[in-house]
């Protein structure tokens, strides 16, 4: 098979994978936040540009919880070393399409917060996160 029908085939596999999101990640961040008494959020809301993965309706802010692979985390975001430009162009598009939702989400009024994976490693993130909340009314 040469390389170019190798690449339509592994994408046209891959387009069958039906994607449930960053499941195990968010659900740290949903855990963090009920532990932390934080509420009057919903995931992934159908009416909100984006979808985000958890959304203040109150104060009007939608927070993503970003995987570092997926959305090329300066940090430690790396490409794998096989099928470069596949993966490259995947990751580009990822960040493209998050740039036009900040964009739109922000064009509306609304607010947006970013966390990076790797930060939930430590509740530095739930403080931000938290003390932005408390500014806009909405924890507590």
């Amino acid at each position: 098979m040469t390389d170019t029908l190798a690449r339509q085939a592994r994408s046209e596999l891959m387009s069958r994978v039906k994607g449930r999101g960053n499941l195990s990640t968010e659900m740290r961040v949903e855990a963090a936040l009920v532990d932390a008494g934080i509420k009057g959020w919903i995931k992934h809301p159908r009416h909100v540009v984006g979808r985000p993965d958890f959304w203040f309706g109150h104060s009007r802010t939608a927070l993503f919880v970003d995987g570092c692979f997926w959305h090329a985390c300066p940090r430690c975001g790396r490409l794998p070393k096989t099928n470069v430009d596949f993966w490259r162009e995947k990751i580009d598009a990822n960040r493209r399409r998050d740039q036009r939702v900040r964009r739109a989400l922000r064009g509306q009024g609304n607010h947006v917060l970013r966390v990076w994976e790797h930060e939930l490693a430590d509740e530095k993130w739930l403080a931000r996160v938290t003390r932005f909340l408390r500014k806009a009314g909405e924890a507590g």
